[in-house]
């Protein structure tokens, strides 16, 4: 017995075009390098370069807020100046029209 005639090989109409297209389906999957659910796992230097950008970031950022603060007390200083000034010169010119 042959076989083809044993049972244990089925014909099987349209199998290597459906192989064909399976082949087909995966093969950009296997290109990429990476499941198509999981993400590429991020090189250890790109990681490392993004990390000590996010930590110059950072350091630049709170020197700024602390540059800013700065600013802020000597404005809010001067704006206390002007208000002590202005008040000594309003009671200048009231006790000069009395």
């Amino acid at each position: 017995m042959s076989a083809a005639g044993s049972g244990t090989v089925k014909a099987w109409p349209g199998r290597s075009a459906l192989t064909g297209f399976l082949l087909l389906l995966a093969a950009p999957l296997g290109l990429a390098g990476c499941a198509a659910t999981a993400r590429c796992p991020t090189p250890t230097r790109q990681l490392d370069r993004v990390r000590e950008e996010t930590v110059r970031t950072r350091e630049a950022a709170d020197q700024a807020e602390a540059e800013e603060a700065a600013w802020d007390a000597r404005k809010d200083a001067a704006a206390e100046r002007v208000r002590t000034i202005q008040a000594r010169l309003d009671s200048l010119a009231s006790e000069r029209h009395r």
